[in-house]
């Protein structure tokens, strides 16, 4: 048998690449036809030939991941998304998708993807948003907010946008700031009342407690059985020192829901602002009992304590406290003040040193640490404990110094008064 004339090959090699590009189109608008129609895995199934005819191609690997995570399948989209970033480096969508469904599945190196799509997509509000969310989700507050006040910026009437940037402010104690991103979520989205709440809270928080009941109200005519919301207007009351009608509220929302921890704790402060020390010893015991988490119940529970003459019961309290939360300084100082009075000093020397590692601005945590040092005959750490003290109290005198010098200063520009 002959062999092929050479043309036949120099045919085939002309005429397969034109056909093999056909097909693809063909079969890359089949695909699209069948993404419109919701035939997910018809279109699955044809974006999967794609890839293998065309195994560099990133786009492929990132509508097959895409598919499979809107069908609830993101474990298995993540490598798609994966490889598209590694066939495209430059592909910020495929770093957007990849950080997605990393998060879905609690991957914490999915924050790093939803940074890669940012900075080759600045632009994007999207992609803003969701990193921003990101921050939120894992306990990242402070770089949350300039992601999301851009985000906000560039689309103005998105309500999740302005309820997550209201989360930031909030978690940072901006609570005026807060009040405003939550202002802007309440207009676009009046029926969510998850928001309404966390508006309410804030409201709160930034002095208006009357406003804080109005939101609180709203979303208890429409949700009356709203536990955690019944608790809010008791801790609304408390804000406004009407601590009658917060025991009141209170106690009517624990009868009802015994097992309620947020309940029986903010009972606790109503009864402690009362000065009924018994009454709000007995709450936070019980708060702790349904919810040991409570740190800052510990840590009222030991004030109670003290107020009370057992500072034994504080000390327990307070150890729970710092044991349970590493980072919780005003627990930390608390403990060394506590055990300061009862004459342990080295466990006051101990907490005290805690307390500072934590803050080191804490002119008074310095000055008594130096005081319980010197004490025990460590003059050398005591003096150090003393300048520190001392070059605190400079600072801030030297800052207050300059704030009524700049405001000196703009007096002298002021206009005349008419």
């Amino acid at each position: 048998m002959k062999p092929p004339h050479v043309g036949v090959y120099l045919l085939c090699t002309i005429v397969s690449p034109v056909l093999v590009a056909q097909s693809s189109a063909q079969l890359e608008a089949d695909a699209r036809q069948k993404l419109a129609a919701r035939d997910a895995g018809g279109a699955l199934a044809d974006y999967q030939k794609l890839a293998q005819m065309n195994p560099r191609s990133a786009a492929y690997q990132n509508q097959i991941g895409f598919i499979l995570a809107a069908t609830n399948r993101a474990t298995e989209s993540a490598p798609y998304f994966r490889r598209a970033t590694e066939l495209d480096p430059k592909m910020a969508q495929a770093w957007y998708h990849l950080g997605a469904v990393l998060l879905m599945q609690n991957d914490a190196s999915g924050v790093g993807a939803l940074q890669k799509a940012v900075a080759l997509d600045p632009v994007n509000p999207e992609y803003r948003f969701r990193l921003g969310a990101a921050y939120n989700a894992t306990g990242a507050f402070s770089k949350a907010v300039p992601e999301l006040t851009k985000a906000s910026a560039q689309m103005p009437r998105n309500a999740e946008i302005w309820a997550a940037l209201g989360m930031a402010y909030s978690q940072e104690q901006r609570y005026k700031q807060a009040r405003d991103a939550y202002s802007h979520a309440v207009a676009l989205d009046p029926n969510n009342n998850l928001v309404r709440n966390n508006y309410g809270m804030v409201l709160v928080k930034a002095g208006d407690w009357a406003g804080g009941l109005r939101e609180f109200r709203h979303v208890l005519r429409e949700e009356p059985n709203n536990v955690k919301v019944q608790v809010n207007v008791g801790y609304a009351y408390i804000a406004a020192a009407d601590y009658k009608e917060a025991i009141h509220q209170l106690s009517s929302v624990a009868a009802a829901h015994p097992d309620d921890a947020s309940a029986h704790y903010d009972l606790g402060i109503a009864y402690k602002q009362s000065d009924d020390l018994q009454h709000a010893s007995a709450e936070f015991e019980r708060a702790l009992k349904l919810d040991p988490s409570i740190v800052e119940a510990h840590y009222t529970a030991a004030a109670t304590y003290v107020d009370m003459g057992q500072p034994d019961k504080a000390v327990q309290h307070l150890r729970a406290a710092v044991e349970r939360r590493p980072d919780y300084t005003d627990a930390w100082f608390e403990l060394g003040t506590v055990l300061k009075q009862e004459g342990d000093v080295d466990g006051a020397i101990d907490a005290l040193q805690h307390s500072v590692a934590l803050d080191p601005n804490d002119a008074g945590a310095f000055n008594t640490l130096g005081l319980l040092l010197r004490r025990k005959g460590d003059k050398a750490a005591a003096e150090q404990a003393f300048d520190r003290a001392a070059a605190i109290r400079a600072a801030e005198e030297q800052e207050k110094e300059k704030k009524l010098r700049e405001g000196a200063k703009l007096a002298e520009h002021a206009p005349p008064k008419p």
